[in-house]
């Protein structure tokens, strides 16, 4: 199945205003399309013309640019993305990456992802590359294994609690929190190459080092923070309370229920009976929240209805029926499914499911413009 992939994408020309369609480019393989890849490398990919004032400019759209043999995968984001948009955008692109890639091509390369500002730095970072593999350097001297592998091969070898306490004092790094994540990451590297001997040795060696890191208990809350308390005022929904709790999530902690019930008792005493109301509302809003079983089997309902629905009003009959499509879980179970179709290629129905999420996102945007 194709790596690239482009979509039809709806612009609104900034100097006529008019609103036109154009199909822009969200991954290119640099293998499946060399001119586009070329197109990238002269900063001419994703210019469209706008059909009502012929003005021409760049499409505005992130973009995830694959090159195999390389071994490199550099991402860059769509013009004024905030650092959350970023974010989004580059774990789905690169989902919709990975899974179009059959799983026993995939390489551990392609968890390393690279970000470049804009196009122009994609570009003339590719330029770069070109230009380094025209004038090859001398031959590195032999590898040596990265230091945590080292460390983790002494860890595995070690067979007494003598021998195993003389590796810790060598390679403290392995009591470090970040070694835990990087253990899991090479497991299912080696999974993927097949390296199943190797994957189940780094299993073992996570456990190990999970039993002996240290757990240290979180300090005990006197106050709710005025920002999260604030924010938790505000929310008006499930959906707004579960943002807010995303933000915050110390508001799900035990003691939380103990200090509302405080702040309650202080707005009694001082007269303001509609904020005491509001925070005991907040308080079984958060007490529902932590005892609401796990809405998957609802959800996965939810999308499978409204990507049946083929009119504006079945659409939104479908909305009503199911308010939880207008969550951010939603929004990535969408993205999801669309990878998984592309995968088993289903384009039609993955295009179909990322125009569902777009619209969920238009309506979301709606809503929350008519609650500010």
């Amino acid at each position: 199945m194709p790596i690239s992939y482009r979509e039809q994408a709806q612009l609104t020309c900034p100097h006529c205003g008019g609103d036109f369609d154009a199909e822009v480019w969200l991954i290119v393989d640099a293998d499946e399309e060399p001119e586009a890849a070329a197109a990238l490398r002269r900063e001419e990919l994703n210019l469209v013309e706008c059909p009502h004032c012929g003005a021409r400019g760049p499409a505005g759209a992130p973009l995830l640019y694959h090159d195999a043999r390389a071994r490199r995968v550099i991402f860059t984001p769509a013009p004024g993305s905030n650092d959350h948009e970023i974010r989004d955008q580059a774990r789905d692109l690169h989902a919709l990456l990975v899974g179009s890639i059959d799983q026993e091509q995939r390489r551990p390369y392609l968890t390393d992802v690279d970000i470049t500002q804009d196009m122009s730095g994609l570009a003339l970072l590719l330029r770069r590359l070109d230009a380094r593999r025209a004038s090859p350097p001398p031959s590195p001297p032999p590898p040596t294994p990265p230091p945590l592998l080292a460390a983790v091969e002494a860890l595995l070898a070690a067979d007494s609690d003598a021998e195993l306490e003389r590796v810790l004092a060598q390679h403290p790094k392995l009591l470090e929190p970040s070694a835990l994540a990087t253990l899991t990451q090479l497991a299912e590297v080696a999974v993927a190459q097949g390296e199943h001997e190797i994957a189940q040795g780094l299993r073992n060696a996570r456990e190990l080092l999970a039993r002996m890191q240290p757990h240290p208990v979180p300090e005990q809350l006197t106050a709710i923070p005025p920002a999260a308390l604030q924010e938790l005022l505000n929310a008006h929904s499930d959906a707004e309370l579960e943002q807010v709790i995303a933000r915050h999530p110390l508001l799900l902690r035990p003691e939380i229920d103990q200090l509302l019930e405080g702040e309650i008792e202080t707005a009694l005493v001082s007269g303001a009976d509609r904020l005491a109301q509001l925070l005991a509302s907040r308080r079984e809003m958060l007490v529902a929240f932590r005892t609401a079983p796990t809405p998957d089997a609802d959800l996965e309902e939810a999308i499978e209805t409204l990507l049946l629905a083929d009119d504006e009003e079945t659409i939104a009959q479908v909305l009503d029926q199911y308010p939880l499509l207008l969550s951010e879980a939603a929004e990535q179970a969408l993205w999801e499914f669309a990878a998984e179709a592309r995968a088993g290629g289903e384009e039609e129905l993955a295009r179909h499911a990322i125009a569902c999420r777009e619209m969920l996102r238009r309506v979301r945007a709606g809503l929350e413009e008519g609650h500010s």
